[in-house]
C-alpha cells in the first residue's frame, strides 16, 4: 500500500514522500538487494506524472521484478526508488517508459543496498510520518461524511502501557492539559496491557489535530506506552 507524509528539508521546506509501507515486512530481500533510482524532472504531482509513474511501476515489475520502494518530490525533481535482482536493462527500460510520455530532463543510476538503508532510513517514515498518514486518513473519512471541522466536538484518544503506574503517570501529566479520563481499559493478552481512553473538547482541524496528536505521542512514550490514535463524532 502506498502511502504519502511530508518531511523537512536542511531549511525546514517541507518535501512530499510517497512510500510502499508494506514492504517494511520483508525488508531487506537478499534477492532484490541493487537499488535502482531515476530522478525526473517534476516539480509537483500532477496526472501525467502519475501516469508516468504507473508505467514506469508497472514496467519494471514485469520486465525486471523490480519493485517500488518509494518516491521523493524536492527541489523541482520526481525522485523514483526500486528494489530489483540486478541492473541490467534498468536503463533500457527506464528509456523506453520516458519515451512513451514525451520524454523528461533525467538522471538515474544503480548501488548496492544489500540493507535496503535508502528504505528503511530514508523512506518509510518514523513515528511522527505513520502518525500524520493516520491522521490524514480519520480526517478525509469525516470530510467524505459531510463533516464541519471547524466545530468543536468530544475526541476520544487511546494509550496504552506496559505498567499501571506508568499510565497514572501519563494521565495526571495530560490531566493539566485539559484531557479527562473517559475509561480505563485492559488487555492481558498485551505487553501492553493497561489502556485509558481519555477525552477533550476540541476541533478537528488538521493543524490542531497534529498538535494534539504529536503532544499525545511523546506523552506516552516519556512513559514507555504507546498512543493508539483518536475517534470522535461527525460534528
Amino acid at each position: 500500500m502506498v502511502e504519502f507524509y511530508e518531511l523537512l528539508d536542511d531549511e525546514n521546506v517541507p518535501y512530499r514522500c510517497d512510500v510502499e509501507l508494506d514492504l517494511i515486512e520483508n525488508a531487506p530481500q537478499e534477492e532484490r538487494s541493487s537499488l535502482l533510482w531515476l530522478f525526473v524532472k517534476a516539480d509537483s504531482v500532477t496526472d501525467s506524472l502519475e501516469a508516468f509513474s504507473d508505467d514506469l511501476v508497472k514496467t519494471l515489475n514485469s520486465s525486471i521484478d523490480a519493485v517500488f520502494a518509494g518516491r521523493v518530490m524536492k527541489e523541482g525533481w520526481a525522485e523514483f526508488y526500486f528494489y530489483a535482482p540486478q541492473s541490467k536493462r534498468f536503463e533500457n527500460l527506464t528509456s523506453e517508459v520516458m519515451g512513451r510520455h514525451g520524454g523528461y530532463v533525467y538522471e538515474r543510476g544503480s548501488s548496492r543496498d544489500n540493507k535496503w538503508e535508502m528504505y528503511i532510513d530514508k523512506l518509510f517514515p518514523d513515528a511522527y510520518g505513520l502518525l500524520s498518514i493516520q491522521n490524514r486518513h480519520t480526517i478525509s473519512a469525516l470530510l467524505e461524511a459531510g463533516d464541519d471541522l471547524s466545530i468543536p466536538r468530544e475526541v476520544e484518544h487511546y494509550l496504552f502501557f506496559q505498567t499501571k503506574s506508568s499510565m497514572e503517570r501519563a494521565v495526571a501529566q495530560l490531566a493539566s492539559h485539559g484531557f479527562d479520563v473517559k475509561e480505563y481499559v485492559t488487555d492481558d493478552e498485551s505487553d501492553y496491557a493497561y489502556g485509558v481512553i481519555l477525552i477533550k473538547i476540541e476541533l478537528i482541524t488538521p493543524e490542531v489535530v497534529e498538535e494534539t496528536t504529536t503532544s499525545l505521542y511523546e506523552s506516552a512514550m516519556q512513559e514507555h506506552g504507546h498512543y493508539e490514535g483518536w475517534s470522535t463524532v461527525l460534528g
